[in-house]
């Protein structure tokens, strides 16, 4: 697992201030299946369902891990690699279903 950017790495240590052991859990569930979709972990949809990460195109995740407080990842199947895009204790506005009417 790796950061794709500052804000990203700096997100996780808000959420492991906050609910560690929540945080630990959602370790482990992408880390072992990361393509399991359930209530907490499911792809995103639409515009946020790919980033870009080194000019490569990959599927965007999300992990709930509070009730606010979310990760985002994507899978670099190639570099065997999970990029955390986004993390942060508060629910992503981007994400709001209202936005996109």
């Amino acid at each position: 697992m790796r950061f794709a950017d500052r804000r990203a790495a700096e997100g996780w240590g808000n959420l492991l201030a906050q609910a560690p052991e929540n945080l630990d859990r959602a370790w482990v569930a992408i880390t072992s299946d990361p393509r399991h979709v359930d209530s907490r972990q499911h792809p995103l949809r639409g515009a946020l369902g790919e980033v870009k990460i080194g000019g490569e195109s990959l599927e965007q995740w999300q992990y709930e891990a509070t009730s606010g407080g979310r990760l985002w990842y994507t899978i670099d199947e190639d570099r065997r690699t999970l990029w955390i895009t986004r993390a942060g204790t508060g629910h992503p506005k981007v994400t709001d279903s209202r936005r996109g009417r």
